[in-house]
């Protein structure tokens, strides 16, 4: 009796599930997942690219003191005339890392200490403006997969090297001696390996990433080559630059006659837009006593933080042959880009560059020579002819008096 009141149980359940699985609504949700599945089928099957996420470089930080190189990550392949490989590399932290030394072969699971600070204008501009703080885009606008944008950066940086003569960047590669780095301009497609680096993962063109975007023009020509240029640049700046100038050397003097004044004297650098607002001041270093600001009003600037344009007052019984020359400095801060060589013995150089206030600092010196303007008293021409002819003129009228007299008294 139990036995068959449990088969008759386990019935009335089946035939429940088999009513709600044959419902309206199990119809419904079966379609829907059935269409999200092919959905995200379809976008894995189409676009093909891993967009995996990178850490964020702490701002004002960067990499620390020292950090330990995590194992080599994929292998991203630069497709020419001849193959250039780039592999990518990060710490243990998963910050990416970049190579300085080509020749010199990168260690994993190696602890690397930050030692002299980039000084290198172009190569700082070079990181600043390259991926993770600058994405390169492909012809659409659309930013190109982590992959390619490591292998651009890792390309160009070594191209900018290899061209500025940076020791231990003759241009062949320690592990492939026939890989050169000519190959760099040949390149026309990147491709990246999955983790067993025995199968392609995804593949971009300068077009995109897409089976319709397969073209013939470089990644060189394209990206590395004129980032290369700029950095090349005697006046390259990742940051930003002030600098101080003055609209002529003329010096004139107050309506009062107490000071002489300067032209307008202008800072340049804070109207960029990484500029830090506030951060500008101006300084008098070294001037006669009392030599002053001034707006163009007249009005003395007693505060000159944030003053972008001026003029200086010198008082006139201050200036001698001493002391006829005065040095303006100005100061400010620039949000911009720093970064530190990491290395270990044996082990290759690497770096990657952090954001933080990067302080400037110009001047600019302006002689006293103050000449006052004489107004012109020379005659023309006509003048001159008046002037002789009226001499004459005189002289011939007394010679006529001269002889007149001693006849008027003969008579």
């Amino acid at each position: 009796m139990e036995k068959i009141y449990m088969n008759n149980n386990q019935n009335k359940e089946k035939s429940t599930f088999q009513q709600i699985f044959k419902s309206q609504l199990s119809k419904k949700l079966s379609i829907v997942m059935v269409l999200v599945s092919f959905f995200s089928f379809l976008m894995i099957g189409v676009t093909n690219v891993s967009y995996a996420a990178v850490t964020p470089i702490p701002e004002d930080e960067g990499l620390g003191d020292s950090f330990t190189t995590a194992a080599v990550g994929t292998e991203v392949l630069g497709r020419g005339t001849a193959t250039f490989p780039v592999f990518m590399y990060s710490t243990t932290n998963g910050y990416p890392i970049f190579c300085l030394e080509r020749d010199i072969a990168f260690v994993a699971g190696t602890k690397l200490t930050k030692e002299e600070q980039i000084t290198d204008s172009g190569l700082l501009y070079i990181m600043a403006n390259t991926f993770p703080h600058k994405y390169f885009a492909d012809a659409s606008g659309q930013n190109f997969p982590d992959e390619v944008q490591t292998w651009l950066t890792q390309a160009t940086i070594w191209q900018y090297l290899y061209e500025t003569g940076v020791d231990n960047n003759t241009g062949t590669d320690s592990s492939n001696t026939s890989t050169n780095i000519a190959a760099i301009q040949t390149v026309t497609s990147i491709e990246w390996l999955n983790e067993d680096h025995t199968a392609t993962e995804g593949t971009c063109y300068v077009k995109g990433c897409d089976a319709d975007d397969i073209s013939t023009a470089t990644f060189y020509e394209t990206y590395i080559a004129p980032k290369v240029a700029i950095a090349k640049q005697a006046d390259v700046s990742a940051n930003g630059t002030l600098t101080m100038s003055i609209a002529n050397q003329e010096i004139s003097v107050t309506d009062d006659e107490k000071y002489y004044q300067t032209s307008l004297v202008t800072v340049l650098g804070p109207e960029q837009d990484n500029f830090v607002k506030e951060s500008l001041k101006v300084s008098i270093d070294s001037a006669p006593d009392g030599t002053i600001l001034v707006n163009q009003n007249g009005q003395e600037i007693e505060n000159a933080t944030g003053v972008a344009s001026f003029y200086v007052r010198i008082p006139v019984d201050s200036v001698t042959e001493e002391n006829k020359v005065v040095r303006l400095s100005a100061t400010g801060t620039f949000r911009g880009y720093n970064g530190y060589e990491y290395k270990a013995d044996g082990a290759q150089t690497v770096s990657s560059v952090f954001t933080t206030d990067v302080p400037n600092t110009t001047g600019l010196e302006i002689p006293i020579n103050y000449t006052p303007e004489v107004p012109d008293t020379g005659m023309n021409l006509a003048q001159s002819i008046y002037f002789i002819g009226l001499v004459v003129l005189l002289c011939g009228v007394g010679i006529i008096y001269a002889n007149a007299k001693p006849k008027a008294k003969q008579q």
